[in-house]
């Protein structure tokens, strides 16, 4: 497990809607309570939205998960009840709703595109850097400089300019067992 101290936390219904949810808590990363809103039965209302149908799928997804307890409330559906449940049991807020966040005023929430965020690869193919040549490449015109962290750019035609700071566009990456290397080409060419 992950977060060894269980938490309360709280869920949206818009959260609760999104299937992801259930397969994100289903690794067992985090144990707890969970407070969700209880959105009306499908049962009770045949032609309730598929959003509220998938609320319940995620519900009863959640009940199966080792180490959550979840607990049910009608009146979470409203957003100030929910943000004064956080209030009341110091619970963590989860969404999939930046502006819910922001409503929170301070309180302790994360959007879980936040997390998804976290796992991108920051050097994508068209990504700008900045980056001081400091030497030489093993081939003819490449320049190396170094990222913060360590890692290594390789710059295309830039052998002519060691000891410059100069923007360039990632062209790809490679992990290798030493860490990752990035490709880039300077953004700019010199036209002479």
């Amino acid at each position: 497990m992950l977060f060894r101290k269980a938490r309360t936390f709280v869920v949206d219904f818009d959260t609760l809607a999104d299937p992801r949810v259930a397969q994100f808590l289903s690794f067992g990363l985090v144990t707890g309570t969970f407070l969700l809103p209880e959105p009306e039965k499908p049962a009770a209302a045949p032609d309730a939205d598929h959003r509220s149908r998938r609320a319940w799928e995620t519900i009863e997804a959640l009940r199966k998960v080792k180490g959550l307890t979840v607990k049910l409330d009608r009146r979470l559906l409203d957003r100030e009840v929910l943000i004064g449940a956080m209030r009341r049991h110091k619970a963590t807020l989860l969404t999939v709703n930046p502006d819910l966040k922001t409503a929170c005023n301070g309180l302790p929430a994360v959007v879980l595109s936040e997390i998804h965020s976290l796992f991108k690869p920051q050097f994508l193919p068209g990504t700008e850097l900045r980056v001081k040549v400091t030497k030489k490449g093993k081939e003819k015109n490449e320049g190396i400089g170094y990222l913060d962290g360590g890692v290594k750019v390789v710059i295309e035609n830039a052998s002519e300019i060691v000891g410059n700071d100069i923007d360039v566009i990632v062209q790809g990456t490679l992990d290798t067992n030493v860490g990752r290397v990035v490709f880039a080409r300077p953004k700019f060419v010199e036209v002479n």
